[in-house]
């Protein structure tokens, strides 16, 4: 049993590995369990935990206790390889970013905002809201490579629609090499036949994605994240989770599972272009996952309250203007316009005429709710659709299951016998598809001409794709669908959308549902957009069109869809649809937030107004002007209305100007860059004497490219998950990344990557073998291990630097940080600490040293016999460093106290004013229950129950701050000795 204590930021041994401590706390009994990472072998980046008591071979590492082994390297290349690895894979502390400019994305300054904005924060919460196609992916990778580089991002979890797992993962990886395994439905399957019930499945993976509904449906999965904590999670496509009016069952699910999510990470980030759907209280339940304490009152958000984290540009706003206004092509539309055939005018006027019993029932009052509307809507989309919707309504009918009188079922049988005349030949919105395809001589033959087809209704897209593969002589692999209808829908959906962007795919036509009208990039190979059937939502609208009208598109996009004229008054009057067109222009042009129009942030709150204009048959002139009533409307409230201006205005304020301390310093560095560092490795490694990599690495630094084969030790075992067995270890790559014989390249070379990307749309496989080499590709700590095992542990190397450094003098390379009580660094700090042949000792910036030792070029390597002066340095160095170290703490400890204060200060206020809100809602709290009321006696319950949940809020994140905040005031912190160097 050890005595001694460890704190965090201390190295110890134990079962034969060697840990750093993460936190220490004390159980019952009075024993003490620790919190460690590992930092060598096989426990490399593993957490655990352990009882301190009771491990008798435990012991807290003296790092003067270091052994030197002379370093016989030619060119001493050992050394500084060893340094130049333990170097990168120090995290940085300061807030300034690394990332702009860098990595393989265009610069855009407009998306620089949310990285400055997320790296001014303590606690990383942002609502990423921008317009569709600006880049929000993009926006985030660029933040959680920040954090990486901080050591705030090792493990992530990213959450979105099944549509967009590879895609948002493909992102990840070829625009800032972040790993994710990609936990669908197959990936699971497969899991599970390898890995025991009781094991969490997110303890298998550090850095992962999975769609949303699967955390939904699936119970096991669902169950792991209550015991999982991430550093980082994002959540794409975040209004599915956000709580919605009159909304439940699904969505009321997502958003619990959201809430359970936002408990569980450090970091959060909600990206979405529909951040609420008109109501303060959607937009407050996405605030409340950020921070819970903003949120005194749901029914009334302050901008004022918010305004830190949140993030939401339009394109209309002069930033974006300014950088991608001449980049993208201006949008084409084009209406087509068409007369009714005589069996729709029938079909039509019965609709108009139709009264129904089961109407005149509901109670609700919402012309959505009413099925004449619903009947409306389907025919709208297409005579395949109403057939369906009718013949559902009618069997539920006469089985009992669905509303309606007998009468009503006479009604709908009549009705569907006059939708089923409406042959193929009488389906003028089709003909008219079809005159426009050949007005277009378009042919499907080729491959940059491809057509994505909306429609709303899953009949609509089956009907369509039957019918397009006849009448234009299609294969049916030319025509795909993409509907969710299917079980293994997230697999099925990914290969049609990854085949889609492929130049050498077969697939022409792709005919999608509303499922596909997120976040999809359908741009690469396709330029035409049709609306089949023009949806009643404006966002959703603006959402298709953004498939293709997005950053990146190099054609201009052509959107056209469908207006039917009909000579029946009261059939004109139902058709304003039109309407929403004119508005997406508007908005286009300069309005801003499309939401204004219709009132509502959402796609249902939408279709809820439009079905009114469509129920009432008010005619599309007047429809139009409720519209731009509303529009100037909400122009007035956000000037005055702080309320108003929370939902709809944007937020752009620039984050906070940069305060790093001057203790804060960005990690040496040997070399001059990562291909330079990453070239010295890979010879390095490739004159071992065992074998590390199959087959000889290529090189080639004219074009900054190194060509390499994945190392056995790169390679899965397990067959766990996302990676298959013997394939490369998802920690590392995606398995698709990786080429034919297990190849890869990779190169510091942005457009190279940029090329990369857009050749592999025109090959066989969707993902380029050309990986970008930045300070954030795993492969940095692979070689990390790899350095670890050229000097024996705890062992130092030693060389001799004569007629570079004085006669006598010994210089000691340290790193050293004063952590947190989580162990992360708020003091990170390297240093050479030197001592003269007096015995003088000093302290050296290592940057200083490096320059005047010329240690980065060429370096004779010299035989050192005697280390007793080395030796006899290196205790004097770790106590010099060691001192300094505290000296750092106490310098800083005051401006962090300051810091610390104002948040508490801002949380007590905001404290304050959640109990004023309690006091509004509930009354004053009585002196005593005497006297009370049964009533009166549950209102005073539930008081003091949400006076339990606030006081809760509060601890916890005042604990939160003083625990990240507060520097562990150890006399002794615990330092490295990386090298030492003789005179």
């Amino acid at each position: 049993m050890s005595s001694a204590i460890p704190t965090p930021g201390s190295v110890i041994s134990l079962r034969s590995a060697t840990w750093k401590v993460l936190g220490t706390s004390t159980l019952k009994r009075g024993f003490r369990e620790v919190h460690c990472r590992g930092l060598n072998g096989l426990v490399r980046d593993k957490e655990a935990r352990f009882v301190w008591d009771l491990e008798k071979d435990a012991r807290v590492l003296d790092p003067a206790a270091v052994r030197l082994v002379p370093d016989t390297s030619p060119g001493l290349i050992d050394t500084k390889l060893h340094l130049a690895a333990a170097f990168r894979a120090t995290p940085t502390t300061t807030r300034r970013p690394l990332t702009l400019g860098r990595a393989a994305i265009d610069d855009l300054t407009f998306q620089h905002l949310p990285v400055e904005r997320a790296l001014a924060q303590d606690r990383v919460r942002l609502l990423i809201a921008d317009d569709v196609g600006l880049g929000k992916t993009l926006e985030a990778g660029l933040i959680t490579s920040e954090l990486a580089l901080r050591g705030r991002a090792d493990r992530i979890l990213v959450v979105t629609t099944r549509a967009m797992l590879t895609q948002f993962q493909k992102e990840f990886w070829t625009r800032f090499s972040i790993p994710l395994s990609r936990l669908d439905s197959a990936a699971i399957r497969r899991m599970r036949n390898k890995i025991p019930a009781h094991y969490n499945v997110f303890d298998q993976f550090d850095r992962s994605i999975v769609s949303i509904d699967t955390l939904k449906r699936d119970n096991q999965i669902r169950d792991a994240l209550k015991h999982s904590y991430w550093d980082l999670i994002i959540i794409d496509e975040a209004h599915n989770t956000a709580e919605r009016k009159s909304v439940a069952g699904s969505n009321s699910q997502r958003a619990e599972l959201a809430q359970l999510l936002s408990r569980r990470t450090d970091s959060l980030l909600l990206l979405t272009a529909t951040p609420h759907d008109g109501s303060q209280e959607s937009f407050a339940s996405l605030i409340k996952m950020l921070d819970p304490t903003r949120v005194p009152d749901p029914t009334r958000l302050h901008r004022s309250d918010i305004e830190d984290l949140v993030i939401r540009r339009f394109r209309s706003s002069p930033e974006v203007v300014a950088d991608i206004g001449r980049e993208v092509p201006k949008r084409q539309l084009f209406p087509r316009r068409f007369p009714l055939s005589p069996q729709e005018e029938v079909a039509y006027q019965a609709i108009a005429d139709l009264h129904l019993d089961l109407d005149e029932e509901q109670t609700r009052g919402r012309a959505i709710d009413l099925f004449r509307t619903t009947i409306a809507k389907a025919i709208f989309s297409s005579p395949a659709a109403c057939r369906e919707t009718l013949e559902r309504r009618i069997r539920g009918i006469e089985n009992g299951t669905a509303r309606g009188t007998p009468a009503d079922r006479d009604r709908l049988r009549a009705l569907a016998d006059n939708v089923a005349a409406i042959d193929t030949g009488a389906f003028s919105k089709y003909q008219e598809l079809l005159r426009l395809l050949r007005q277009l001589n378009w042919t499907g033959r080729a491959a940059r001409d491809r057509l994505v087809i909306f429609s709303e209704r899953i009949a609509t897209v089956s009907w369509l794709a039957d019918r397009l593969r006849e009448d234009l002589d299609l294969s049916a692999e030319q025509v795909a669908r993409v509907d969710g209808g299917s079980v293994e829908a997230d697999v099925r959906t990914q290969e049609v959308i990854e085949a889609f962007g492929q130049e050498r795919s077969p697939i022409r036509i792709l005919i999608a549902s509303d499922m596909a009208s997120e976040g999809l990039n359908l741009h690469f190979q396709c330029h035409r957009l049709i609306h089949f059937d023009l949806p009643w939502s404006l966002l959703r609208f603006q959402q298709r069109n953004g498939r293709i009208d997005r950053y990146g598109q190099d054609r201009p996009p052509q959107i056209s869809y469908f207006v039917g004229e009909s000579t029946h008054p009261k059939v004109r009057q139902m058709w304003v649809l039109e309407k929403l067109v004119a508005k997406d222009e508007a908005a286009q042009a300069g309005v801003g937030d499309p939401a204004v129009f219709l009132g509502a942030g959402d796609a249902d709150g939408e279709e809820a107004v439009v079905a009114e204009a469509v129920a009432t048959g008010i005619g599309a002139e007047a429809f139009e002007r409720q519209m731009d009533a509303r529009a100037a409307e909400a122009v007035t409230h956000m000037l005055v209305d702080d309320e108003f201006a929370a939902l709809f205005g944007d937020y752009a304020a620039p984050a906070p100007a940069d305060a790093a301390p001057p203790t804060d310093q960005a990690p040496p560095r040997l070399y001059s860059d990562t291909f330079s560092y990453a070239r010295a490795m890979i010879e390095r490694l490739s004159r071992s004497e065992g074998r590390i990599f199959p087959e000889q690495p290529g090189i080639f630094p004219d074009d900054r490219v190194i060509r390499l084969s994945i190392p056995d030790d790169m390679r899965a075992r397990d067959g766990f998950g996302y990676a298959s067995e013997g394939a490369v270890d998802s920690r590392f790559m995606p398995e698709e990344a990786v080429g034919p014989g297990g190849r890869v390249e990779l190169t510091d070379q942005p457009g190279v990557i940029n090329q990369a990307i857009n050749d592999a749309k025109a090959q066989e496989r969707a993902w380029p073998t050309v990986q970008f080499l930045w300070d954030g590709h795993p492969i940095l700590h692979w070689f990390a291990d790899q350095a670890s095992t050229f000097f024996p542990e705890h062992a130092a190397p030693v060389a001799s630097l004569q007629g570079r450094m004085p006669a006598g003098e010994v210089a000691v390379v340290l790193h050293g940080a004063i952590p947190n009580a989580n162990g992360a660094p708020v003091v990170d700090r390297w240093a050479v600490v030197i001592r003269s042949a007096d015995g003088t000792v000093w302290i050296e910036e290592v940057g200083t040293f490096l320059e005047r030792t010329r240690l980065a070029g060429d370096t004779p390597s010299r035989s050192l016999e005697d280390l007793s002066a080395a030796q006899a340095a290196i205790p004097v160095a770790v106590d010099r460093f060691q001192t300094h170290l505290v000296d750092l703490r106490k310098a800083r400890e005051a401006d962090i106290q300051r810091a610390l204060d104002a948040v508490l200060e801002r949380l007590s206020a905001l404290e304050t004013r959640f109990r004023a809100q309690l006091t509004l809602d509930l009354g004053d709290l009585p002196g005593t229950d005497e006297g009370l009321s049964p009533f009166e006696k549950r209102r005073l319950t539930i008081r003091r129950k949400r006076e339990q949940e606030i006081e809760k809020l509060f601890h916890d994140w005042t604990d939160w701050f003083e625990r990240t905040r507060k520097m562990i005031p150890d006399p002794n912190p615990h330092v490295d000795v990386k090298a030492v160097f003789v005179g």
